[in-house]
């Protein structure tokens, strides 16, 4: 058996999310992310059984690691409203230096794999949250809500806001950051 070389699996994961992003996953296929990637076709199925595979692993790959750069500034993960200000300014900063993934991302919430992964692996993503929703629910700081519906609304309005800004060519100020962690947060605390 091959060992993988991450270089290369890294590679053509940038090239297929160049790609679908700009084709679709319809309109994607090996051989342009092979070209974009600079390997053969060939060389991606010795990592990838074929392009639902390539793309769910690269999906899973992309949410890990969106869910772990939460928690990059804080070890204290103590239900409070500091934690979820933490996480949730990390997943702005995540976006804003992650567009590419971000879009990826997106696109794919709307592909018919999504289903079948969600019930696979959303666990795997970022255990911690659902940890840290579920100990603030115990505690009573957070309504006693599907994780989905928190996750929602904590982090969909800032998502918005940011694809807005982003294809106005602006950005968001820290006053308008500030008014849209403080309405997500009320839309979720007790």
């Amino acid at each position: 058996m091959r060992v993988k070389d991450e270089e290369k699996v890294n590679r053509i994961y940038r090239a297929a999310m160049k790609v679908v992003n700009s084709d679709g996953f319809q309109g994607s296929s090996m051989s342009k992310i092979a070209k974009e990637a600079d390997v053969s076709a060939a060389t991606i199925y010795l990592y990838f059984e074929n392009k639902d595979d390539m793309i769910k692993k690269l999906f899973i790959h992309l949410k890990s690691g969106m869910g772990n750069s939460y928690f990059k500034d804080t070890n204290d993960l103590t239900p409070s409203k500091g934690t979820f200000r933490t996480i949730w300014l990390n997943h702005y900063q995540y976006i804003m230096d992650n567009m590419e993934e971000y879009n990826f991302l997106e696109n794919f919430s709307n592909c018919p794999l999504i289903e079948r992964i969600e019930k696979e692996y959303k666990p795997d993503y970022c255990p911690v949250i659902e940890s840290l929703f579920e100990k603030s629910k115990s505690q009573g700081l957070l309504l006693n809500l599907n994780n989905d519906l928190l996750y929602s609304l904590l982090f969909l309005p800032v998502n918005y806001l940011v694809k807005k800004s982003k294809s106005n060519g602006t950005t968001l100020g820290t006053n308008e950051l500030i008014e849209v962690f403080e309405a997500s947060w009320r839309a979720i605390c007790k």
